[in-house]
């Protein structure tokens, strides 16, 4: 649903080519109304987008390659999570793209119960009804 199938290579010639993406994972947009509150390196950020796989917030002179402490509060009393953060790209309007690292089980769950109840208000909203 909130994941791609990751696909093994079984050395024989592919009927289809994968898309080129970055990421390995359906990415959401928090609304403005709910967003999702970062504090990276002890710096406040609101997230651009998050997936099961990483999350993007605007950079503050963060550095390639580096890795960050990070705490993530996620709206609507979904929870307050303490990782690390690697900056894998920063894009050309100066977003950086990250990986989060040293999730457990938890808090994995509570990420995707956020990303699943977003993509539900998402659809809801274009449907013309909101949640």
């Amino acid at each position: 649903m909130f994941w791609k199938k990751k696909s093994k290579d079984t050395g024989g010639e592919k009927l289809f080519k994968n898309p080129s993406e970055t990421r390995g994972s359906f990415r959401v947009y928090p609304s403005k109304e709910n967003p999702i509150i970062l504090k990276v390196s002890s710096i406040d950020l609101v997230a651009v987008d998050i997936s099961a796989g990483g999350i993007s917030f605007d950079n503050k002179k963060f550095k390639l390659g580096a890795t960050y402490p990070l705490e993530m509060t996620l709206p609507r009393g979904k929870g307050t999570i303490t990782a690390k953060t690697e900056v894998l790209k920063i894009d050309d309007k100066d977003v950086c793209r990250c990986k989060v690292v040293g999730l457990n089980e938890d808090q994995e769950d509570q990420v995707h119960s956020y990303i699943l109840s977003r993509q539900k208000e998402e659809i809801a909203q274009r449907k013309g009804r909101g949640l």
